[in-house]
């Protein structure tokens, strides 16, 4: 079973079934049928809060990923029976994808499926430098 969770301002014109069919397609090509997911769109300011206290960077990003556990690990943590693994919180700033997608001439909605993606990578345990 596959979860995600959606936390996203009324404020925030979001196409919440294309983001949900994003998170499951990137589950499922990477061989991942067990799992939830906690995806919160956001503003400018709690992006920035969250760089800046947790990642320790400042100002503003597009997009923040913290994943619950290891990759190779997420099995090790007893849950009740059918309920997947939680891996782990994404949070996309909205201002930004905005932004974006006005620079590149994309959709709002893709830019943040793209920011969604990118998250999910790294929940994965995918990173880069």
């Amino acid at each position: 079973m596959i979860q995600i969770n959606l936390y996203i301002g009324s404020r925030y014109p979001v196409n919440r079934a294309k983001l949900r069919a994003a998170a499951k397609a990137v589950l499922a090509n990477n061989g991942i049928s067990h799992a939830q997911v906690d995806i919160s769109v956001v503003g400018k300011r709690k992006i920035k809060a969250l760089n800046e206290s947790k990642l320790k960077h400042e100002g503003t990003t597009d997009v923040l990923s913290f994943p619950i556990h290891e990759k190779h690990k997420l099995d090790d943590f007893p849950l009740p029976e059918g309920i997947p693994p939680h891996l782990g919180d994404i949070m996309i700033s909205f201002p930004e994808a905005v932004n974006t997608a006005k620079k590149y001439g994309k959709m709002v909605d893709d830019q943040i499926c793209f920011y969604l993606q990118h998250g999910m990578m790294h929940l994965l345990g995918y990173h880069h430098d």
